[in-house]
């Protein structure tokens, strides 16, 4: 397996490829959900990226059926050319499309284990949705949570300068085909999970209530973990579920350890290196006790290079219940 820090640098190359300067206005307002989607750059031809755009008042209503169906049709016209595939997935066919994360046969892993039929899960970060639909399959009700509208993901100041060309092109060449492939995922399924957009630091206020939240690898992504997490938990009566990147074992993974911006300085998108004892400190904070570290790996190609062998990444997963 290549060495750890080669790993690490790999996994979001292809999303920080794309963030040259733009003459383009846009507002840098953040957050999302965080994960920074793969490399790619737009087609020529297809539908027009929809994003950035006006939210609805306040983000809600997102999930009435009307809107859902709107959102729906104004995706229906991407095809598979016009998507960025963050995961593996197979269609009902049996064709398999390749993604840069390929977490067919780690579901269970990477998800702690978590029994899913009858709950109302919220997912956060779901990218191109493969857990999302993995999840509906076991039983659960899913709201998967991204950045949307006017909020783009999160990047690292460089030179003391905000990014907020970089965080509108993202949106726009990558963010944007990246939500193609949901909904596109979505009509092959049948689907009725839901997509909502906007500040994963202040969510719609017109969710509700969830069993159990879901962050899928997007920690290390987030300007503010803690405030992310605060701000799902509270909506979440039975359980948290986070699993992230190993990116360092120069200390027991218990320990409550965050390191600031642990790659070179010109990296934007991987805000922390976090251990699973850090997440269990917060969430024991948050009042989800009895929490458990499962460690397990999943197939990824670096720099979401889908030329390049994937290799198997090391990650964690904490699951920790309200009470």
């Amino acid at each position: 397996m290549p060495g750890r820090s080669k790993v690490v640098r790999g996994i979001r190359r292809g999303a920080a490829g794309l963030l040259s300067r733009s003459d383009d206005p846009g507002t840098g307002k953040g957050s999302g959900a965080g994960a920074a989607a793969p490399g790619g750059s737009p087609a020529a031809s297809g539908p027009a990226p929809l994003w950035p755009s006006y939210p609805p008042p306040h983000y809600r209503g997102q999930l009435h059926p009307g809107f859902q169906a709107q959102m729906a049709q104004l995706r229906s016209q991407a095809q598979r050319q016009d998507c960025n595939w963050y995961h593996t997935f197979e269609l009902p066919d049996g064709t398999v499309i390749p993604g840069a994360w390929d977490l067919r046969g780690g579901e269970d892993a990477y998800l702690g284990g978590t029994e899913l039929s009858g709950k109302r899960v919220l997912e956060l970060g779901p990218a191109s949705g493969y857990l999302t639909f993995h999840m509906e399959r076991q039983g659960a009700e899913v709201v998967s949570f991204e950045g949307g509208f006017d909020v783009s993901v999160d990047l690292l100041p460089v030179n003391g300068e905000e990014l907020v060309h970089e965080k509108m092109k993202l949106m726009r060449e990558t963010v944007d085909r990246v939500h193609n492939s949901w909904w596109f995922m979505h009509r092959q399924y049948g689907s009725a999970a839901k997509l909502v957009h906007g500040n994963i630091y202040d969510l719609p206020g017109d969710l509700g209530e969830f069993d159990i939240a879901v962050f899928g690898a997007i920690m290390l992504h987030l300007r503010e973990p803690w405030g992310a997490l605060a701000e799902a938990a509270r909506r979440t009566r039975q359980r948290v579920v986070v699993t992230d990147l190993i990116q360092d074992r120069s200390a027991p993974l218990d320990s409550n350890i965050m390191r600031f911006s642990p790659l070179a300085t010109h990296e934007i998108s991987n805000w922390w290196s976090i251990y699973p004892g850090a997440v269990v400190s917060m969430l024991e904070r948050l009042g989800f006790r009895g929490a458990r570290i499962t460690e397990h790996e999943q197939t990824h190609h670096l720099g979401h290079d889908m030329d390049a062998e994937p290799v198997r990444i090391p990650m964690f997963t904490v699951v920790a219940d309200r009470g």
